[in-house]
């Protein structure tokens, strides 16, 4: 907006002379005087005005830190090659096509009759037609600062860096036919080439100028649009969540693709380009709707088919960049609601399309009711898992039981959703693995989402602590571990309370809130850790898990042979091999002595 806004100022600032000078021009074509003297001083003021206005335009934007070298990043060095240009070609104009208009249009007509110099018109347009071709010369030769500040844009101007030289002499060629052209007597011929280069020329300069402006205006708001275009990170178009510098190339590719369509619809309606061969061959009959009837599908209609099929793709492609630009900045910052929005838009533009193609070819309603039945019938029989995951889909995105970016858990697998697709939802689990989930396990079976409301996740801390200490003094060491943790929210407050009584120690929870469920891990690492550090300090034990095993002595001879085996053992150099074990003849019956003894 601001560079519009500084262009609006120079058209501003040049055009009161202009406008003063049609004014005159206006009076003076309306005054009492005769008219012999009205018209030629009505087109002379005329055309003064329109070389004053190229003049202060050329002043104004190509001056020593104007418009073009802030806003468009032109090198003063061009911006005074242009500006040299531009001088170069308003005097030699006014001086030599001012009295060729007077004198082509017979204007200058003393006693009631024009005055007739065909050759002194031709001369004129001559001398300013080599003029146009020496500045084309110089702006195009292989030292000019044009020419080397357009060799440092490849990725834009890529073609312009192969084939320069074929630009330069092309150009050069056909100023000189025009130039030919008018010597050889076709003037007609010479002026309408002329007039239409001209106008083309200034229309390839406004087409430059648009998209330099649309350059300006990524770069400026890239990180504004990745900000709003966070939840597309499931699209799959390339992701626009990432650096700006993802975002703005997309962009700038179409760009690239939307400025030149646009000139050359604009280059068309300049050269006047007949269309009459593209409606014939648009009549041009292909095949017949109905046996039935006259009506038969033309060229035309099947050309309209396909532009409106391309049109589909490319809309389905760049709609997220354009939701991201235009519709997001104004939005909340809700993923699930953007990416929701996204692609009921795209399944909207699909369908639009298929009946606006099929409307192209002559495919009424009824017709494409019949064969929406015959599908059906087998979609019915063979695809009615799909279909069902497809409506189920649709039913993701309206209701919104989940949303791209949710920490979920269904049959039993849990993961973060990164994209919902027309089959299946994607979920990464901590492992990092994808998993692909048909949309209809998320409806019928039990769906846990852990950030549906927010993204607040409870972390629950289980401490065993010795029989005998203060729970009190417990309690209040875990509240102040928890509180001194930065991710542990204060809102809802940190609660530790004793659980129970087990054989072994005394059990107490800590329940803290974590912003995010990804911080869970971290939070529950790091209470543990100071946990055991300020136990230690304070001297509490935390009990490890340990059984008694009570063994009534009864001076049986089981013991004592055990006991014998056992002393044996371990006075051997080496332990037993497990066939010496087997053919031990105490063994079996020691260990039978053993058991029968405990159970007595």
């Amino acid at each position: 907006m601001r560079a519009i806004r500084s262009l609006l100022i120079v058209v501003g600032s040049s055009a009161p002379w202009p406008a003063y000078l049609g004014l005159l021009a206006y009076a003076a074509r309306q005054g009492p005087w005769p008219r012999s003297i009205a018209v030629p001083a009505s087109v002379t003021l005329l055309i003064l005005a329109l070389v004053v206005l190229v003049a202060s335009l050329a002043r104004w934007m190509l001056r020593r830190d104007g418009w073009a070298e802030a806003t468009l990043q032109v090198p003063a060095e061009v911006t005074r090659q242009l500006r040299r240009a531009v001088l170069a070609l308003a005097i030699p104009g006014m001086l030599l096509l001012w009295p060729e208009s007077l004198l082509s249009w017979g204007l200058i007509a003393p006693g009631g009759r024009p005055v007739s110099a065909s050759a002194l018109c031709r001369l004129l347009c001559l001398g300013f037609e080599l003029t146009a071709w020496g500045v084309a010369y110089c702006l195009l030769r292989g030292r000019s600062p044009l020419v080397q500040w357009l060799l440092q844009f490849p990725e834009n101007l890529g073609w312009w860096n192969r084939h320069r030289l074929l630009v330069r002499w092309t150009v050069l060629i056909a100023i000189a036919s025009v130039v030919v052209l008018d010597v050889l007597g076709y003037s007609f011929t010479a002026r309408r080439l002329a007039t239409g280069a001209a106008q083309t020329c200034a229309l390839t300069c406004s087409c430059w100028v648009l998209y330099r402006l649309i350059l300006r205006a990524i770069d400026r708001h890239a990180w504004r649009w990745v900000r709003s275009g966070r939840s597309l990170a499931g699209d799959e178009s390339p992701d626009v969540s990432g650096p700006p510098d993802d975002l703005a190339a997309r962009l700038r590719r179409l760009t690239v693709y939307l400025v030149p369509a646009l000139g050359l619809i604009l280059g068309a309606w300049i050269w006047d380009v007949d269309l009459a061969l593209f409606r014939s061959l648009g009549e041009e009959q292909l095949w017949r709707v109905d046996p039935k009837s006259d009506v038969f599908v033309t060229v035309g209609d099947l050309t309209k088919a396909l532009l409106v099929i391309v049109l589909c793709a490319a809309a389905w492609r760049h709609m997220s960049t354009f939701f991201a630009v235009v519709v997001f900045p104004r939005m909340r910052d809700d993923p699930g609601v953007r990416f929701a929005v996204v692609t009921l838009a795209r399944y909207a533009v699909l369908g639009l399309g298929l009946l606006i193609g099929l409307s192209a070819i002559h495919l009424g309603p009824e017709k494409i009711g019949v064969v929406l039945a015959a599908l059906g019938v087998g979609l019915g029989f063979g695809l009615q898992e799909i279909v069902s995951n497809f409506v189920c889909g649709i039913i993701l995105l309206l209701e919104r039981p989940i949303r791209v970016g949710d920490v979920v858990t269904v049959s039993g697998m849990s993961g973060k959703v990164e994209r919902i697709n027309i089959r299946a939802t994607t979920i990464t689990n901590p492992d990092n693995q994808s998993m692909i989930i048909p949309n209809r396990a998320f409806i019928t079976s039990d769906l846990i989402n852990w950030t549906l409301k927010d993204k607040v996740n409870r972390v629950s801390i289980r401490v065993k602590v010795a029989h005998g200490t203060d729970p009190d003094r417990v309690s209040e060491l875990l509240l102040a571990l928890a509180r001194e943790d930065a991710d542990v929210l204060r809102n809802p407050v940190p609660v530790s309370f004793m659980e129970e009584f087990s054989d072994s120690a005394l059990i107490f929870v800590l329940f803290v809130h974590v912003p995010e469920p990804s911080l869970g891990g971290r939070v529950r690492h790091r209470l543990f850790a100071r946990i055991q550090r300020r136990f230690a300090e304070c001297g509490i034990a935390i009990p490890l898990p340990t059984q008694e095993l009570l063994v009534k002595p009864h001076g049986g001879p089981a013991f004592s042979s055990l006991g014998d085996l056992i002393r044996t053992d371990s006075a051997s150099p080496t332990p037993p091999t497990p066939r010496s074990l087997s053919t031990h003849p105490s063994i079996p019956t020691a260990v039978e002595d053993c058991h029968r003894g405990v159970d007595e």
